[in-house]
């Protein structure tokens, strides 16, 4: 009987390990889609110094969400050798952004074979015919908008987004996500 026990138990265990493996893999399969946007006539190397674009509503009904992405912001710009000023006076560029989320409802439809069984005055007899299968997704999309705009020549220079699958674990614990998600929107400033 101890030798049963102890094998459910490594099997259990093994279970679980392997339930978190699959976990893991399927949280990072919802990966991030970015993209960029830019002024090819803007200077880029003049730009040094940045401050935030004044503003009250960021998209988001969460202020914590909002925190988290204006930290996440001015981290990965101040990581680039970028200097955040307080005095939008004294910076070369404004920094704004936008982030939320939405229900999305994804509706796929391919053919699907059937085959069908017939009494005939022959005997039994079969045909294949095409039905139409007819899935539906129903998930939350984040997305978040970083611009850039030139503090000089008041015009915007540059644009880039992010969206995602969100998960309910991206929505309870939002700075990590939040944080993966400006890396991968600055990874593409300033433009080369």
């Amino acid at each position: 009987m101890d030798r049963l026990s102890t094998a459910l138990e490594r099997l259990t265990r093994a279970c679980r390990i392997g339930a978190a493996l699959v976990g893991l893999v399927l949280t990072s399969c919802a990966s991030i889609r970015v993209g960029s946007d830019f002024d090819h006539a803007a200077n880029f190397a003049e730009f040094h110094a940045f401050s935030w674009m004044p503003r009250e509503n960021y998209g988001s009904r969460n202020p914590l969400v909002v925190e988290h992405a204006r930290d996440a912001i001015q981290a990965a710009l101040t990581r680039k050798g970028f200097a955040y000023v307080s005095d939008p006076a004294a910076a070369d560029f404004m920094v704004d952004f936008t982030i939320g989320s939405r229900a999305r409802m994804e509706v796929e439809s391919y053919p699907v074979p059937y085959t069908g069984e017939y009494w005939g005055y022959r005997g039994w007899w079969g045909s294949r015919y095409w039905g139409t299968q007819i899935d539906v997704q129903q998930y939350r999309e984040g997305t978040l908008a970083i611009d850039v705009f030139d503090a000089h020549g008041h015009r915007p220079v540059w644009h880039g987004w992010a969206k995602k699958e969100l998960t309910k674990l991206d929505t309870e614990r939002s700075e990590a996500p939040i944080r993966e998600a400006v890396d991968a929107v600055l990874a593409h400033f300033p433009p080369h």
